[in-house]
């Protein structure tokens, strides 16, 4: 997800990738002030690969990191300069901005360009045209991380992870945010504004080109504003549309998780879930018992009866079945510890907003040994309508579907009603299932790798071989765009 540019005294100081271990040269240049972000001096124990002895140090290291590891998969002649900074941005006591990054400018008209009148971000257009488009700039992609996480208003029970082995704990993995966030400025991204459906500067991005809507059989680039507009909000609809992605979702993919309602009869079928970071992973063969209403008091912890926030009233009723809560007030982590003291085998949390993406679920417990599951606000109140009367349920994978595909194997895209400005259709959508790279909450279970962002990258022009004639370079600075959020939180 990307930020908003901001004026910065730039220091000399950067850190560039191996050019022996990577094909493409990406440097950190950092933009903080002395004494603050990466030139911290606060005093830090090298932790998990990190040999920094200051903060600042190990800040600027994490980013080396990252930055060699997608050197070694993209290719590219010309360097690719990071305009970097760590400083305070929004954030709450419970929720906040991790970080943000996008292109710095984009490019049309340029040398080699494959399609005309077509937008390209900076460093994509550099390794097409051979040259850099932007030699005076300081970066090709801009980045900004938040410095006061883990600090009194900010995200207080959260810490960075400064450790390059991804042996994170319950602290936020720098590294994989960055990957992240790297991906976007690479071109992980639509210039489209969702709320509206309006091009940037009205010609198209590169990104549109794969963006399909399958209700209507029309892609992106051939809609119109008000098109786009109605297309942002289909949520299952709208995908990816590329072989090199589609071929590799099977190996990617784990079969969808679903809630499968086996009585009553008249509200049998399958309900898309949200998987969670912790707890035990859904089985094809699945877990199955009735579904219970949790019940707990209504005080300081959670000021409703079914948002489990503290002990169950109805213990005994949970007991051997799966516990039905809303979200809201407390973490998944607290709902799911009170379902499992309480002896639930599985817990199904309820989405408390209008919300028709799939909710996942962050948090990290290894003492949460029953499975998690989240529905929808629209399907969690269909089902308690029938609680009264029994509502028996399988919660599992379906391993005739891919979870976060559709039925010919295509990425699904973000695409939530409402919208969410800077997530929708920027982003894998959230049902996918192990967590992507660019889904659009960080999850705790990523690993180093960038799994199918690489062959979207590739199909925007990132393997693609010059063609047409030279033509004068066009450059402009892509609107400014929401930030990569923690969550979700409760």
């Amino acid at each position: 997800m990307r930020t908003h540019r901001a004026s910065a005294a730039f220091l000399s100081c950067a850190l560039a990738a191996s050019p022996l271990a990577a094909s493409a040269r990406i440097t950190i240049v950092n933009a903080n002030q002395a004494g603050i972000g990466f030139n911290d001096p606060t005093a830090a124990t090298p932790v998990g690969g990190n040999p920094g002895t200051t903060l600042g140090q190990q800040r600027l290291n994490a980013f080396q990191k990252a930055a060699e590891l997608w050197g070694a998969l993209i290719d590219s002649d010309v360097e690719i300069r990071i305009k970097a900074s760590f400083e305070p941005l929004e954030c709450t006591a419970t929720t906040g901005t991790l970080g943000a990054a996008g292109p710095s400018t984009s490019v049309q008209g340029f040398t080699n360009a494959p399609l005309p009148q077509t937008w390209y971000v900076v460093a994509l257009a550099n390794k097409i045209a051979g040259r850099d488009l932007a030699p005076t700039a300081p970066g090709h992609i801009a980045a900004k991380f938040n410095s006061n996480v883990g600090t009194a208003g900010c995200l207080e029970t959260s810490q960075w992870y400064y450790g390059l082995d991804n042996q994170h704990g319950n602290q936020i993995d720098l590294v994989s945010v960055l990957l992240h966030e790297f991906g976007h400025g690479l071109g992980f991204l639509t210039l489209v504004d969702p709320e509206t459906g309006t091009e940037f500067l009205n010609d198209p991005d590169v990104f549109e080109q794969h963006i399909l809507d399958t209700s209507t059989g029309a892609h992106w680039n051939s809609m119109t504003a008000a098109q786009r507009k109605a297309s942002a909000l289909r949520t299952g609809a709208l995908v990816w549309d590329s072989p090199s992605v589609t071929a590799a979702v099977p190996g990617t993919l784990s079969g969808r998780p679903v809630l499968t309602v086996t009585e009553p009869a008249a509200l049998s079928g399958d309900f898309p879930v949200g998987t969670a970071d912790f707890g035990a992973a859904l089985t094809i063969a699945g877990v199955s018992s009735d579904l219970i209403a949790a019940a707990d008091a209504e005080n300081a912890d959670g000021p409703t009866a079914t948002d489990a926030c503290s002990t169950l009233d109805n213990a005994a009723a949970v007991a051997g079945r799966i516990a039905v809560v809303d979200r809201g007030e407390c973490t998944f982590v607290v709902k799911a510890h009170n379902a499992q003291a309480a002896g639930a085998i599985g817990l199904v949390v309820a989405n408390n907003v209008a919300d028709t993406s799939i909710l996942g679920m962050a948090g990290d417990d290894a003492t949460i040994t029953i499975p998690i599951a989240s529905v929808t606000q629209a399907d969690g109140a269909t089902i308690r309508a029938s609680l009264a009367t029994g509502v028996a349920v399988r919660m599992r994978l379906d391993p005739d579907h891919r979870s976060g595909a559709d039925a010919e194997n295509r990425m699904l895209l973000f695409a939530p009603d409402p919208v969410q400005p800077g997530s929708s259709t920027s982003h894998w959508d959230s049902s996918a299932y192990p967590h992507l790279l660019m889904q659009p909450n960080n999850s705790s279970d990523l690993p180093h790798a960038v799994d199918l962002t690489l062959p979207l990258l590739q199909d925007i022009g990132w393997e693609a071989a010059p063609a047409p004639e030279p033509r004068d370079a066009v450059h402009r600075v892509p609107r400014d765009v929401s930030p990569r959020p923690l969550g979700p939180r409760p």
